[in-house]
């Protein structure tokens, strides 16, 4: 009469451990993945839509006349993005391509005030807001002031940033992914005709997994567009 209590203990108690040995298993393979999401994390995803036309602007035209960068037009509430913008992008111009000249945007605005074309700068910019064009003349005169032939124009149409949530293990979250969209567009207009010679614009979509609090900032997100937008330049293939 005991051997089937004995039985049945026995084989409740293999049932048991069996169920322990299970739940450790799943345990291990849980912490193996975090492991390996750890090392993955940080993996950027990148994708980007690049148009451009070419006018006038030659291969070798920037290298023999140099560009100068005017004030950005932002979007409304990205109006203080302005600076930045420019700043990235005369930086990275002037990393990629080294031999070309490139008078970034406060140079041109000391250069601007230096030559008495503050009132004439501040109307021309408000004209472009309105119209898109940027008065003939008065680039001219900047194009005098600064000693370069060429000015890019660059506007960004929109910038987000966002974060949502990506992995958690025992009701702690873990990972986020990391995203952002930026939208801008650049124009080269050349100071002796008065005409735009090459215009190209970038739109951005750029995310990735971390456990991390930084977000895909402004500043990383406009080198990208920066170093995409210039490899479209004339002259670009030579000085890779």
């Amino acid at each position: 009469m005991h051997t089937p209590y004995a039985m049945n203990r026995q084989g409740f108690r293999f049932r048991h451990e069996s169920t322990s040995w299970l739940r450790l298993a799943r345990f291990a393979a849980g912490i193996c993945f975090v492991f390996q999401f750890i090392a993955c994390s940080g993996i950027g995803q990148l994708q980007f839509d690049t148009e451009y036309t070419r006018f006038s602007l030659g291969p070798t035209d920037l290298e023999t006349s140099g560009i100068g960068f005017l004030t950005p037009t932002a979007a409304t509430g990205r109006e203080a993005d302005n600076q930045s913008l420019a700043l990235n992008f005369a930086k990275q111009l002037e990393e990629l391509r080294p031999e070309i000249k490139v008078i970034p945007l406060a140079k041109i605005l000391s250069a601007v005030n230096a030559a008495n074309l503050n009132a004439e700068y501040k109307q021309m910019y408000q004209d472009y807001v309105e119209t898109a064009v940027l008065n003939g003349e008065v680039l001219k005169k900047i194009g005098v002031a600064s000693g370069v032939r060429y000015f890019a124009k660059l506007s960004l149409a929109s910038f987000r940033q966002e974060t949502r949530g990506r992995f958690s293990l025992l009701g702690l979250r873990l990972f986020d992914t990391k995203q952002a969209n930026l939208r801008v567009f650049m124009e080269i207009w050349d100071s002796h005709t008065g005409s735009v010679a090459w215009e190209g614009g970038q739109e951005l979509n750029y995310a990735y997994d971390s456990s991390r609090e930084k977000p895909v900032t402004f500043h990383d997100m406009t080198k990208i567009a920066a170093k995409h937008l210039y490899s479209h330049l004339p002259g670009a293939n030579a000085h890779p």
